[in-house]
């Protein structure tokens, strides 16, 4: 009689990555060969394959695939190759399509593959091996066996970097139960839920070690996406001197206090803080230890909400050193574009000689300015704020540059804000000085220029309104045929007081 040899096709995730399983199975596996299936060496490879199930399902068509799951070498051999009587290994070259069809069928699953044991003994083998893994075993047509591949999702830990505790519910613990890993728990998405109810109704004694155990950890916790949740809850909940403990541990490293304010949770964090500083003290302290920080929070969106909030609620003495900061550096804080909106903040809620100091910086930076993409906004932002003073100032500055900066993408919005937000006698100067320019005519046509022209038409008045018409009228024939050309005589147009 001829004896089977059990053959073990590979499953789809290796068992070695398991090694208990492995350890278990390959005990079983040698056993079952010793006793039942000796493999005699003078055996012939036909004769040992001989025994083997390949039955396919029945109920498909016929594929021409008869045995194992790789493909023959290539051409001819494809057709020709046999093993043994009857039995071809790899497709029919003439049933292609047909096996194709099965393929797709058997295989459709990523995770399924089909046994070629012996029917006698794979029922058996993969049985213990499932049972040793833990999966099941479902049973298909003629004993083939589906096998399901090792899903190590169940058998190792997904989780591995939340300790096992964070794994049990913790409706059932108190505070206390938790004491000594109350920093890990802030860290965690629902163990932090569970702190922030827990410390909001906490007795005093409690509280007193919630604090105790986070304080060492406060910089580090107020920058997680999670604890920082915990923290201001802590913060709303602690007594006087212990948020004073919290503020001295904040300020102990001041670029760490930048590094926090830059960071999305850290600023929510301290901004917490600052609305619970209630004495001079603490106020003056937070602002000597963030001012050297102020052009890289000036140029953060997130650092920007914490400056803005002291700048709102802080008085004009506890700001001073940090807008002289800012005023030392406005030309670099001007030109950025959370910078420039941050200047802006600094010039509304500053006064006396902070607010002089700034609007120094910026006009003698003005020409400069105007012509950049965010820091023109600044230079707006002066003239719309209407200081008789300082628009004079501002109005020297740019004097002699008018014409250059009209034909200037950003610098065009600038003098347009000038002739609009001007008196009288300061526009005239400025659309005299355009007239006299050896570019005018240019201005006429350009892109840009010609947004400036219509703004002097609108505000000007007597001979100087005459003299802008008359340049107009010279210049309309080349003007009917430009398309920006166009859009002055449609100002004209629109006032129906051009009659051609």
């Amino acid at each position: 009689m001829e004896s089977t040899v059990p053959f073990l096709s590979p499953v789809s995730q290796s068992p070695e990555n398991h090694f208990s399983f492995y350890h278990n199975f390959e005990l079983f596996y040698m056993e079952n060969i010793a006793q039942n299936n000796s493999f005699d060496q003078t055996q012939t490879l036909e004769s040992a394959f001989s025994g083997l199930n390949v039955s396919g399902y029945p109920d498909l068509p016929d594929s021409g695939y008869q045995f194992g799951g790789g493909f023959a070498r290539a051409g001819q051999d494809r057709n020709n190759n046999v093993i043994g009587e009857g039995t071809k290994v790899g497709p029919d070259v003439e049933s292609w399509g047909a096996f194709m069809y099965s393929s797709y069928q058997l295989g459709s699953s990523r995770n399924t593959e089909f046994s070629i044991l012996p029917s006698s003994n794979q029922t058996r083998l993969l049985s213990a091996a499932a049972s040793a893994a833990g999966c099941t075993m479902p049973f298909g047509l003629n004993n083939n066996i589906n096998r399901p591949s090792f899903n190590t999702s169940k058998l190792c830990n997904n989780n591995q970097t939340r300790p096992h505790w964070l794994h049990e519910p913790l409706n059932c613990l108190s505070l206390g139960d938790l004491r000594g890993r109350l920093v890990a728990l802030a860290k965690d998405q629902y163990g932090c839920k569970f702190l922030q109810k827990s410390v909001e109704k906490a007795s005093k004694e409690e509280i007193d070690m919630v604090f105790m155990e986070v304080i060492d950890h406060v910089c580090e916790l107020m920058s997680n996406s999670f604890a920082n949740f915990v923290v201001q809850k802590v913060v709303d909940v602690c007594s006087e001197e212990q948020r004073n403990q919290i503020l001295l541990m904040v300020i102990k490293n001041r670029f760490r206090l930048v590094e926090i304010c830059l960071n999305l949770h850290g600023a929510r964090a301290v901004q917490k803080l600052l609305e619970k500083l209630t004495t001079q003290q603490q106020i003056s302290l937070f602002m000597s230890a963030i001012s050297p920080g102020a052009v890289a929070l000036s140029k953060d969106l997130n650092g920007h909400r914490v400056i803005q909030y002291c700048l709102k609620n802080f008085s004009d003495e506890d700001n001073k050193y940090f807008l002289t900061v800012v005023a030392n550096n406005c030309y670099q804080i001007a030109i950025d574009k959370c910078g420039c909106c941050a200047l802006k903040h600094c010039l509304d809620h500053s006064n006396g000689e902070a607010r002089s100091r700034l609007f120094q910086e910026i006009i003698a930076n003005a020409l400069n300015l105007a012509e950049d993409q965010y820091g023109n906004y600044v230079v707006q932002h002066i003239l719309e704020l209407k200081e008789t003073q300082t628009t004079e100032s501002l109005l020297r500055q740019l004097q002699g540059n008018y014409a250059s900066l009209s034909c200037n993408r950003y610098g065009s919005n600038v003098v347009e804000r000038c002739l609009l937000e001007s008196e009288e006698p300061l526009t005239t100067r400025i659309i005299v000085e355009l007239l006299r320019s050896p570019i005018v005519s240019t201005l006429l046509l350009d892109p840009f220029g010609n947004y400036v022209i219509q703004s002097a038409l609108s505000v000007s008045k007597g001979f100087v309104f005459d003299a802008l018409l008359n340049l107009v009228q010279d210049h309309y024939p080349i003007m009917r045929s430009h398309s920006y050309g166009k859009w002055v005589l449609a100002w004209f147009s629109r006032r129906k007081q051009l009659h051609m």
